[in-house]
């Protein structure tokens, strides 16, 4: 049912981010052999800014279907951070098998290279993360890396988590992303390289951290499968998990609500094929694959010493390199991540195809300070 895909990603875009998704979008219904008019329903979640000028669409899926000249009876807008992406098919798989469209475009991404190179300052009043912010941001921070910086340290103090162990992760992920044509890091990487690379946040280091750059990724679901040359994907598992409260209070900020989704999808891990899981920062990843249950709680530093996480290893993670390669577009890597599932499943993966692809597992984590979790599980049905 997802019928056609596409993503394009800049370190800077000179244009309006609204052309930019006529881009992607025109790619993705080229795929599908579909046209804009087949389009009645719209799924979509943005980054601040970009759109005309600096400007900010206030809701996204009306004022895309009013550019693009869509005629929608479904819309929705999905604004949980990363993980929107996979809830966004999620949802128009449901919208077209209740009725309610036939063909829903899913558009997530953003332009923001103006805040990101201080060319642009965005109003402090204008973008909050919690209502309680004046209480729990008392200090100057960088979030989300400093607080992704403190789990990291808590996880080293608990488990003996090294920064070896952490700077694994992003070996292996420049290592598949050597053979990704959208790579825009492709040089290779050693672990003294990783530590070598200067702390921007204790004990994070630069190459642990991904780079947010403008873009888009676009998804058709669609039951007019005719002139698709994909394979009929289904969803074999979903779940998705929102924790409201602050990690200050939480049981540990070690855990993430990933460890809730992935029981609702409750799919069996020695079935998956490749993993694909948020990664914003390496120990996002690591903290992925022990709530969803790839290893242990506090073991996953030894996981990564003994396990080959590359396309040709026995656990394939992150094929295309992920975000940290990528970039990350406005912030939010779910795109990214589902574009290469789709890729490894369609086998069209290049250079870096993991042979027999049937089942592929992806978690998403989303908001600055790691509230929502989202668990997708594509494949065919047997």
């Amino acid at each position: 049912m997802i019928v056609g895909f596409s993503g394009k990603l800049y370190k800077r875009y000179d244009g309006d981010g609204i052309d930019l998704i006529k881009e992607v979008v025109d790619e993705a219904l080229d795929m599908a052999g579909l046209e804009y008019k087949d389009i009645d329903g719209v799924l979509s979640t943005f980054g601040r800014g970009g759109f005309l000028g600096n400007k900010s669409f206030i809701s996204g899926s009306d004022q895309l279907s009013e550019y693009l000249g869509i005629r929608a009876r479904y819309l929705d807008n999905i604004q949980y951070g990363g993980p929107s992406a996979l809830t966004m098919i999620y949802r128009a798989y449901k919208a077209i098998r209740s009725g309610e469209a036939n063909t829903v475009l899913c558009v997530q991404g953003g332009k923001i290279s103006q805040f990101r190179d201080g060319l642009v300052t965005p109003q402090k009043t204008d973008f909050v993360d919690t209502a309680f912010d004046e209480f729990i941001k008392v200090y100057t921070q960088m979030s989300p890396i400093s607080d992704y910086a403190m789990v990291a340290y808590r996880h080293s103090k608990l488990f003996g988590t090294t920064d070896e162990q952490r700077a694994l992760v992003s070996v292996s992920q420049r290592y598949n992303a050597m053979s990704n044509e959208k790579a825009m890091f492709k040089t290779p990487l050693t672990v003294k390289d990783v530590l070598s690379s200067r702390i921007v946040s204790y004990p994070l280091h630069l190459l642990e951290i991904v780079y947010p750059v403008d873009g888009f990724h676009a998804f058709i679901v669609s039951k007019k499968t005719s002139k698709s040359s994909l394979r009929n994907v289904d969803i074999l598992g979903y779940g998705e998990a929102h924790w409201s409260n602050p990690p200050p209070e939480w049981e540990d900020i070690i855990y993430t609500p990933a460890v809730e989704s992935s029981k609702m999808a409750s799919f069996n891990l020695n079935r998956v094929d490749v993993f694909e899981l948020y990664d914003s920062f390496t120990i996002t990843v690591m903290l992925q694959m022990e709530d969803i249950g790839l290893v242990e709680k506090g073991k996953v530093g030894k996981f990564v010493e003994s396990n080959d996480l590359t396309y040709k290893g026995n656990i394939p993670l992150n094929t295309g390199g992920g975000s940290l390669n990528t970039g990350q577009p406005a912030y939010m890597s779910g795109g990214v991540i589902l574009e290469e599932a789709l890729l490894q499943l369609n086998g069209m993966a290049k250079g870096r195809q993991v042979k027999d692809v049937n089942t592929a597992f992806l978690n998403g984590i989303g908001w600055w300070s790691r509230r929502h979790s989202v668990t997708l599980v594509l494949g065919e049905k047997k």
